[in-house]
């Protein structure tokens, strides 16, 4: 027994000085708990430490410091596994061993004051291209395919999101993300609610419709989410539904980027959507 407790405690303080080494500089105090590490979390910290793809993205985060999230978000694509997955959620939705320290605690969404009322999920159902993206760190991965539709025995939908990430060895992973689609309010019908979790940390998402194309071909949103009470972020795509929008459509999305969210269309990267794999999976 003494000899199992003393090798827990060794686990968890590796694990320990990783997290503090990765959120406990440059001024911050995460202050990971390693008793709740402990009592809560050593099956998953013993799994990321026996796991090689866990220890590099623990190692990789650390070398890009608190303020570079690019580099972060590199790494998690990278390296990120169901062992890592397990690990995160554990110390930060099940049981906030890690308190996480967002990237500018002053930082809240703008959402738009113009958003289409007239909407309805099915509208959404079927697969769509993101032809356009503002936030570089979630809106521009190549091959970008988001596929909705009807949840079973619910009014709500599920989105299927398929993308390309540009690994740090050179290579593309293909992957895929689930989400929850919520409409609450069906007099209010381009307000959504979306739930997902990446990287085993659960995210909640406002998302709006700010243009619905009579002809069905694309869609512009608008979204606010947040991970933590004080770690928001917000973005902003639009939708094609085929991989390549007309110079009439492009000059109509580009009115109504600038006019409803004051955004200049050069603004947006417009990922590659152009010789996708439909099939790709994680």
């Amino acid at each position: 027994m003494l000899l199992k407790l003393t090798l827990a405690f060794a686990i968890c303080s590796t694990s320990f000085a990783f997290l503090e080494s990765l959120f406990g500089h440059h001024g911050f105090n995460s202050n990971p708990d390693v008793v709740c590490i402990m009592e809560h979390c050593s099956r998953q910290s013993a799994d990321c430490m026996g796991d090689a793809n866990c220890r590099a993205n623990m190692v990789c985060m650390m070398k890009c410091g608190m303020t570079n999230h690019s580099c972060m978000y590199e790494c998690m694509n990278t390296y990120e596994d169901k062992i890592f997955d397990s690990f995160m959620k554990c110390l930060v939705d099940d049981y906030q061993c890690l308190q996480l320290v967002p990237p500018d605690p002053t930082f809240r969404c703008s959402p738009p004051t113009a958003v289409v009322k007239n909407f309805s999920l099915p509208q959404f159902k079927g697969s769509w291209y993101i032809a356009l993206g503002l936030n570089r760190d979630y809106d521009c991965f190549d091959c970008q395919i988001s596929s909705y539709a009807p949840t079973p025995n619910s009014r709500n939908y599920t989105l299927s999101e398929k993308y390309d990430v540009n690994m740090l060895n050179g290579t593309i992973r293909h992957r895929i993300a689930i989400q929850q689609v919520e409409q609450k309010d069906i007099f209010n019908g381009g307000n959504l609610d979306f739930t997902n979790t990446i990287m085993g940390l659960t995210m909640y998402e406002k998302w709006q419709v700010i243009d619905y194309a009579e002809s069905g071909k694309y869609v512009i949103m608008y979204y606010c989410g947040h991970m933590t009470s004080d770690w928001w972020y917000e973005g902003n795509i639009v939708y094609s539904r085929t991989p390549t929008i007309s110079q009439d459509d492009f000059k109509a999305i580009a009115d109504t980027l600038e006019t409803s969210l004051g955004h200049k269309v050069e603004q947006y990267c417009r990922p590659k959507t152009q010789n996708c794999d439909v099939n790709s999976t994680v």
